[in-house]
């Protein structure tokens, strides 16, 4: 929409009383002729951002990813889940009710999408806390995303601090914008509004990151002759914590390797 924008000339405006802003609002741009690609766009962020949510947790359920290993991540999943789409409505609201019209639902539903959505991330990265506070509870399979002896030192804790920087920035910025157009110090405030539309896309690389464990899983399977140990791809991975036993599905562990289950509890 940026690029439209700049393609068309930087315009400014009519509903804009003739003054001066360099950029552009992505609400004014939106309430165009371009309203329509608006609410594509908003439609597939909504797609992807809570399509994500969801396929992480299936994969969970069904162990094709590193499964839960706290009672707790199931239940914050799914509060994430709810809370996105939530969000995610509401910016959908923001592209549908435009803001020379409806203003103030207009304003009311940005509103709702960062509250919601920031409840959403914050839910989503204490799963990424949890997984990396307990690497001892890590399916032998995933040892690989172990890389010091501190528990610290694994990749779901980087990913969750990695993460916590992205969070308390969007913030920042959120705060930013909202206190400069409050000051009509609309050209900055609008700087700050496209910052935080580009710098919500690093969060899929953070996500990205979740994922490389499974990649590497699935890169030994297929490539065993690189490797010098055997890798087994055991499916029923733990996935609850229960009265200090890892259990494995409806099963406790029988699985066997440089430790015993008891030993990764």
């Amino acid at each position: 929409m940026l690029a439209c924008w700049g393609a068309q000339g930087r315009p400014i405006y009519a509903f804009m009383n003739g003054e001066y802003q360099n950029p552009v609002y992505i609400s004014d741009i939106g309430a165009t002729n371009l309203n329509p690609l608006f609410i594509a766009c908003t439609g597939f962020q909504l797609i992807f951002f809570v399509g994500t949510l969801l396929m992480e947790f299936v994969l969970r359920k069904k162990h094709k990813l590193q499964p839960y290993v706290s009672t707790k991540q199931p239940i914050f999943a799914i509060i994430s889940i709810i809370l996105a789409i939530i969000g995610e409505l509401g910016i959908l609201m923001v592209s549908i009710f435009k803001t020379t019209t409806y203003h103030s639902v207009h304003l009311t539903m940005v509103g709702v999408f960062i509250f919601f959505v920031f409840w959403a991330c914050f839910f989503n990265f204490m799963n990424s806390f949890i997984f990396g506070n307990f690497p001892q509870r890590l399916h032998p399979n995933h040892e690989k995303v172990i890389f010091g002896k501190h528990r610290w030192l694994n990749l779901y804790m980087v990913s969750f601090f990695a993460k916590l920087v992205w969070l308390l920035a969007a913030v920042a910025f959120a705060v930013a914008f909202g206190i400069l157009m409050k000051k009509d110090d609309n050209s900055l405030s609008a700087v700050f509004e496209w910052i935080i539309s580009f710098w919500y896309g690093f969060l899929l690389v953070f996500w990205a990151m979740d994922l490389l464990p499974s990649a590497v899983k699935h890169y030994r399977i297929h490539n065993p002759e690189k490797f010098d140990e055997k890798f087994v791809d055991n499916h029923m991975s733990p996935s609850i914590i229960s009265r200090g036993n890892l259990v494995y599905g409806d099963h406790e562990s029988t699985l066997q390797g440089p430790a015993s289950a008891e030993q990764h509890v």
